[in-house]
């Protein structure tokens, strides 16, 4: 998430747990402050390919260009942006 790179096995912990039945939607990051942040992403986008039933809503991409969305930190989300995150998240899973 935002708070951080994963462990090697924590993605497939999570996993793991979910199943092989379940449907998993995974929404990975945009915190262009953090140096961490591509290789979260390309973690997910890696465990994709790995697990059929993940789903990765791709939140950096849509969010690129939109610093309005955010507060100063360009992390987190303020109201206007928090509108669009929760849009898009939804029509993702409901795709």
């Amino acid at each position: 998430g935002t708070n951080g790179a994963f462990m090697g096995h924590e993605i497939q912990d999570i996993m793991d747990a979910a199943g092989k039945d379940r449907q998993v939607y995974w929404i990975n990051v945009h915190v262009p402050t953090r140096r961490w942040q591509d290789q979260v992403n390309q973690d997910l986008a890696s465990a994709s390919k790995k697990y059929k039933n993940l789903h990765i809503i791709d939140w950096f991409s849509y969010s690129q260009n939109h610093a309005d969305w955010f507060y100063n930190d360009n992390v987190h989300p303020n109201p206007h942006g928090l509108e669009y995150y929760g849009s898009f998240v939804a029509k993702k899973i409901v795709k």
